[in-house]
């Protein structure tokens, strides 16, 4: 019999736990807020419960949110956590520290199954999507590495995995994350980044509560885009945008657009007078990331750091909102697109 895992349930679910075995509801809020927000995992310390039930519980379940089993760090500082989950498989993590500002950058899939040519983690294709405990796990297990203590982050889901692909597990996360009984993140320090799921984006919208929105956009025509990201050949630009608009009108909110810089596909002069255009039609802002190289695995290249200047500068004074997104972690393979549990090219 497969021991349940109480790290990642809601509250809901766990005070459902309790009733199950005969204990007050009530003791769903207890747990809850010793997993969460005061971080204790072994029932039992959990001291407001009794202990014959604190004993029963660590006989008939299990908190677990994962292990680190390898981290990797970058010369700025960037440091790359590898994970195992307590469902099984691996997934890795992305910690970084800029002038001050702490973000990670979380995962929600096991590999991904959007294949975007220019991306590490659709080479493996999609194993599964990952629990809410799994996607809250990994940033306790940063949290805790990193002696954050009550030091404020920002959080991306822009690791492995299509976030709006894992819809339930992610906003199951979200919850818990934001709960101010839970781990207490203000939803503004919380992104999620998709590659475009339409009718995903639109549910997020009606959510009463969700994180910010980015999309990658990473072309300017359907042609370019279609080839870059096979999910344009069901929601092509127009589509795409025209969801973002609506977002913006129900939410109130402003989306961000991501446009990954590839040399000679992406970022020539039309490509820039359509981005204007574009930008003007939308209440958006730009982020230009240069690609992440990984030789023997993408044969892409960046652009050279003057002609991304230039792109940006060209936008700029077009009174645009666009700003470069300069890789961290690219030495230690932890930059954007860059993540992935891949063996070795023969």
């Amino acid at each position: 019999m497969d021991v349940p895992n109480l790290f990642g349930l809601e509250r809901s679910g766990l005070e459902a736990f309790f009733v199950e075995r005969g204990a007050p509801r009530f003791h769903g809020s207890q747990a809850y807020r010793w997993m969460y927000a005061r971080r204790v995992l072994d029932p039992r310390l959990w001291t407001d419960l009794s202990k014959a039930l604190r004993e029963t519980l660590a006989s008939e379940a299990r908190v677990d949110r994962g292990t680190i089993v390898g981290r990797a760090e970058a010369a700025d500082g960037t440091v790359k956590y590898r994970i195992d989950l307590p469902g099984g498989g691996t997934v890795e993590s992305v910690f970084m520290l800029q002038r001050e500002r702490v973000t990670m950058c979380i995962s929600s899939q096991v590999g991904c199954a959007l294949a975007c040519d220019f991306c590490l983690t659709g080479k493996m294709g999609l194993k599964r999507h990952l629990t809410p405990g799994e996607i809250v796990g990994q940033v306790t297990l940063l949290q805790d590495d990193r002696d954050l203590g009550d030091t404020p982050f920002n959080l991306v889901f822009m690791g492995m995995g299509e976030p709006l692909h894992n819809y339930d597990g992610v906003l199951g996360a979200f919850r818990i994350l934001t709960d101010p009984e839970g781990l207490g993140m203000s939803r503004r320090r919380i992104t999620v980044s998709t590659s475009g799921l339409v009718p995903e984006i639109e549910r997020l919208s009606r959510e009463p509560a969700r994180p910010r929105l980015a999309v990658s956009l990473n072309a300017t025509t359907d042609a370019v885009r279609e080839r870059l990201m096979p999910v344009n050949k069901r929601w092509p630009i127009a589509t795409l945008l025209a969801a973002c608009r609506a977002w913006a009108k129900t939410t109130g909110e402003p989306f961000t657009l991501e446009y990954v810089l590839l040399e000679g596909v992406n970022d020539t002069d039309a490509d820039v007078a359509r981005l204007e255009k574009l930008l003007r039609a939308n209440p958006a802002k730009l982020n230009l990331i240069p690609f992440n190289a990984v030789p023997g695995w993408l044969e892409y290249k960046p652009p050279s750091r003057e002609r991304i200047v230039a792109i940006r500068d060209r936008l700029l004074a077009k009174d645009l909102r666009v700003s470069i997104r300069w890789s961290r972690g690219a030495d230690a393979r932890a930059a954007c697109g860059q993540l992935a549990i891949l063996g070795e090219r023969p």
